[in-house]
């Protein structure tokens, strides 16, 4: 039987896959299919979104789709349907998707930062119904936030607030594919982590991080590592890790006052490492704001989806504005 009731497409474009799916307004994933990403080039990061989005679309036969919503990495310009460029794909000179996405699939499409997205869908299906300032972070192999002040997503002058990946919390630290040194994604981040443990492993044989092989080595591998077997390198990293985060955050919780840190993403979505950076917050913040930040808990939305849930937000804002 049809399905009947209005639905939006979205498109969760990532460094390693692209996740389609249809969501209704009650943002209920009712149909989804992963895609492959080719990152060699941008000519073929943006045909692997179009081989998507065309290999998705005739899988879906019941109500067509009203509108595309698709959330990206880097930096976009939603008011003009533009993707600027990205870091951790090859986009560096701007696309206006938008309006090829219109002509050729005859659909209306929102384009905003993947973060950006995956924080208007807690304001829409998430936190956002219980509160009205809170931070959103994502930790997965990149690491940002979205900043909701009163309800409204703090974007910035260029839509791009929230880039804490790259706050610099140790000068001397390693470089960043930003080209500074230092930078919060480069320790606390999936592939900081990871990129860590790989440089010193030859100064480390002995560790239990060394008879992994590359499937099992993970960043939640890594914590395991140093809650279980007290690894010496596992332990380092992971310390490394959570004072990055807890001096970032921190800083976040004095500047912005928020009520919740509500988390997301693959690195920390068992809570393990969040709970010691929450203990790092408590210790550091200003009274008032320790005070008035009433937790540090994840996000109800499921971290597998929150990326599509994100980028159908942006096709259901676009048709409630017309």
């Amino acid at each position: 039987m049809p399905y009947s009731e209005p639905v939006c497409l979205g498109l969760d474009v990532g460094g390693t896959k692209i996740l389609a799916g249809i969501v209704s307004a009650e943002g209920k994933i009712l149909h989804s299919q992963r895609f492959p990403m080719d990152r060699t080039s941008q000519a073929s990061t943006l045909a692997s979104l179009h081989a998507a989005l065309s290999g998705f679309l005739p899988t879906w036969n019941r109500e067509p789709p009203r509108a595309v919503g698709i959330g990206l990495p880097g930096h976009i310009d939603p008011l003009n349907g533009i993707w600027v460029q990205a870091m951790s794909l090859p986009i560096g000179q701007p696309i206006a998707l938008a309006a090829q996405i219109q002509a050729q699939y005859g659909l209306p499409a929102a384009l905003d930062n993947d973060v950006h997205a995956a924080t208007l869908a807690e304001l829409r299906w998430g936190a956002g119904r219980e509160m009205n300032n809170f931070l959103y972070l994502n930790v997965g192999t990149g690491l940002a936030v979205g900043i909701v002040a009163n309800s409204q997503l703090v974007r910035g002058a260029a839509n791009y607030a929230g880039e804490i990946g790259h706050m610099r919390v140790e000068p001397d630290g390693e470089q960043c594919v930003c080209g500074q040194r230092g930078c919060l994604e480069t320790l606390a981040s999936g592939g900081g982590i990871l990129a860590q443990v790989r440089k010193r492993l030859p100064e480390t044989p002995d560790s239990t991080l060394a008879k992994m092989d590359g499937s099992k080595l993970t960043a939640k591998s890594v914590f395991q590592a140093a809650a279980e077997t007290n690894d010496p390198l596992a332990v380092f990293v992971t310390n490394r890790a959570v004072r990055a985060l807890g001096v970032a955050l921190t800083n976040l919780v004095n500047l912005l006052n928020p009520e919740k840190i509500v988390y997301g993403g693959g690195v920390v979505s068992d809570g393990w490492l969040m709970a010691q950076v929450n203990d790092f917050i408590q210790a550091n913040a200003l009274p008032v704001a320790r005070q008035s930040l009433t937790g540090v808990i994840p996000s109800v939305l499921n971290p597998e989806q929150v990326g599509l849930l994100g980028a159908a937000s942006l096709a259901w804002a676009s048709i409630e504005k017309g």
